[in-house]
């Protein structure tokens, strides 16, 4: 069979390797250590890589084969479930954007499995760790081929146990075991209105497939039906678990507390598992634009998200935390783009961004274990003693900044121009631009006070990594920097004179350059004013405590549960055993009672049962 036909194994490759890590995770295997667990994975990852890059070359060198694949891409399936007229299997679509995001997700993964065995050099969790890895490249790639909504569901739930497994993998620790344990908890909140979305939608649509939900959808539309009664709730039980995953507002949290993991799995985590629910939103799509109001909670949702996210990580002191929230904040204009009906612009804010968020985390990741602090008021000056990581981590901002010619500049272009072209151009046009000014100016901060102004006692002594960990993080710079010419040559944007130029491009380059060079004006060198007045400090220690989010959903929504469970507790202690003990009680004071009428004196006995039926005599008399 060719390379497309088989590229269904490639879930498969790193599965394997996450299997054979349990040979050393419970110590089966003592005597050889635990190094041989990531080189297995290693293994198997590049060749899962190898495949998906050589299905994708075949698809576009061979035009017969491609042709096919694009027009009627290979399928394949296999059933779970089958009886009593309910089928529930696993139905897989080899398609390109599928052996695209496998691609990237593998390559990817390659770079940071062999950037994690410089990291982790010391570490005794390798079993552990890079079978987690490995886990996670395996559900995503399962995601990215699956054409059911329902193994989406189930795809999901399994990245949500990865998260755990990973992020606890210093479980010694009292923040791992917190981090560990709000991610998995926030992540289950969205999941399960997730499984309740997908549990009614198949009695209405009759299907869980995504190209059968995209047909049904297409004839109510083609024949003027209206919605089913409840659809609109049912599609908002959908989009809660891409929030979750994408960590959207009300359920954000999770991601920086997901921080206290090993920075090689934030690395995979912030750059492509957070995408897995964008992947799912993304083809509900035709679902979603049934409903207007699903659309329009998704532009409040991702534009609310994208602008406080945005401010929240101007204010953050640790420098993984400032990372998170870049994150959830250009998810948040990828979630305003499918609210909005632009499903190529948002195509292309998922295409533009893995790589280059990779790269800032893995330049990060280099300062971070050679100067033992990810405090950014604690760093700085590093621009002498590190300046090929301070380039890394520059290209990657500008892959994310609309700064041409660039890759993020030609997809936010774009999404301002859909903004532009909705009901709310002002306000919707706007928030795009402040949220990229804020952006660019993060990412300019992280950067100064970094590599600017002068050395700190963290970085007066800072050694250069191992080569491990700086031979990807280059490599990677190299592919971000030719993502212009791969989009060019995909045909995805044309050079006209720069790619992705067009209308709405000057607007967008001045709010870029007012956000990066504010940044660098106050943080490169670093100006007074970086630091507020004693009086405005509390703005950035409010920032930095996430707006106090977490400690307002203690008062309200923790204080509730917390109030209901004692309720709860009181009304089974008091009301429920107190009736049952008070019952019980009774009978017993009535049989104690009844028990001082037996004598033993058989006059007695006869004078009762004589009295007995002269009162029942009587009472018949009476009827």
């Amino acid at each position: 069979m060719s390379w497309i036909g088989t590229a269904w194994l490639v879930p498969l490759y790193p599965l394997v390797g996450s299997a054979f890590s349990l040979l050393w995770s419970p110590g089966l295997i003592k005597r050889s250590g635990p190094r041989p667990a990531g080189y297995i994975n290693l293994l198997m990852v590049a060749v899962a890589f190898a495949h998906s890059l050589l299905a994708l070359l075949s698809l576009h060198n061979n035009s017969a084969a491609g042709a096919s694949a694009i027009y009627a891409p290979p399928t394949f399936g296999w059933t779970w479930i089958n009886t009593a007229g309910l089928r529930i299997g696993f139905d897989g679509l080899v398609s390109e954007p599928a052996l695209i995001a496998m691609t990237v997700i593998t390559g990817l993964h390659v770079l940071v499995q062999i950037y994690s065995i410089g990291y982790l050099e010391m570490d005794w969790g390798w079993p552990r760790f890079f079978g987690g890895l490995s886990f996670f490249e395996a559900g995503l790639c399962g995601l990215v081929l699956t054409d059911s909504v329902f193994f989406s569901y189930v795809l999901l739930e399994l990245l949500t146990v990865g998260t755990y497994v990973i992020v606890g993998t210093w479980y010694n620790q009292s923040l791992v075991v917190k981090g560990a344990r709000d991610a998995f908890l926030t992540k289950r909140i969205g999941d399960i209105v997730l499984l309740a979305g997908v549990i009614a939608l198949l009695p209405l649509t009759g299907t869980w497939n995504f190209h059968g939900l995209q047909g049904w959808a297409a004839d109510l539309t083609n024949n003027g039906q209206p919605l089913p009664a409840g659809f609109q709730l049912i599609l908002l039980a959908l989009i809660a678990g891409p929030m979750g995953k994408c960590a959207q507002i009300p359920l954000h949290l999770w991601l920086d507390e997901a921080m206290e993991s090993p920075l090689p799995s934030t690395v995979l985590r912030n750059s492509v598992v957070v995408l897995g629910g964008a992947w799912v939103l993304l083809r509900l799509e035709p679902l979603i634009e049934l409903s207007p109001l699903v659309q329009g909670v998704l532009v409040v949702v991702g534009g609310t998200t994208a602008l406080v996210a945005a401010l929240i990580a101007l204010g953050q002191i640790d420098v993984k935390r400032a990372m998170s929230f870049l994150v959830s904040s250009w998810l948040g204009l990828l979630f305003v783009a499918v609210g909005l009906g632009g499903i190529e612009v948002a195509d292309h804010l998922l295409l533009v961004y893995p790589l280059p968020m990779g790269l800032m985390l893995m330049a990060v990741g280099a300062i971070v274990i050679s100067n033992v602090s990810q405090d950014l008021t604690q760093l700085g000056g590093l621009w002498s003693r590190r300046p090929l990581i301070g380039m890394a981590f520059l290209a990657g901002a500008f892959g994310l900044m609309a700064l041409p010619p660039f890759g993020g500049f030609a997809a936010l272009r774009e999404l301002l121009e859909l903004a532009m072209a909705s009901k709310a151009p002002a306000l919707l046009g706007g928030l795009v631009l402040v949220t990229n000014t804020l952006l660019c100016a993060s990412m300019m901060r992280v950067f100064g006070l970094i590599w600017g102004g002068v050395p700190k006692p963290f970085t007066v002594r800072s050694p250069e990594v191992l080569w491990l960990m700086v031979l990807p993080t280059l490599l990677l710079m190299g592919l971000v920097l030719h993502i212009p010419q791969l989009l060019l040559h995909l045909g995805v944007y044309q050079l006209s004179p720069l790619p992705g130029w067009g209308p709405l491009g000057w607007p967008l380059v001045v709010s870029t350059l007012l956000g990066a060079g504010s940044s660098l004006w106050f943080y490169l060198r670093p100006h007074p004013l970086a630091e507020l007045p004693a009086g405005l400090g509390g703005i950035q220690h409010w920032l930095a405590e996430d707006m106090h989010t977490e400690a307002f959903y203690h008062r309200t929504v923790v204080a509730l549960v917390v109030g209901l469970a004692r309720f709860s507790a009181w009304s089974d202690k008091a009301l429920v055993d107190g009736f049952s003990s008070g019952t019980g009680g009774a009978a017993m004071a009535s049989a104690r009672q009844l028990s001082l009428t037996t004598s033993g004196n058989s006059q007695a006995y006869a004078l009762s049962l004589v009295l007995g039926v002269l009162v029942m005599s009587a009472w018949l008399l009476a009827r």
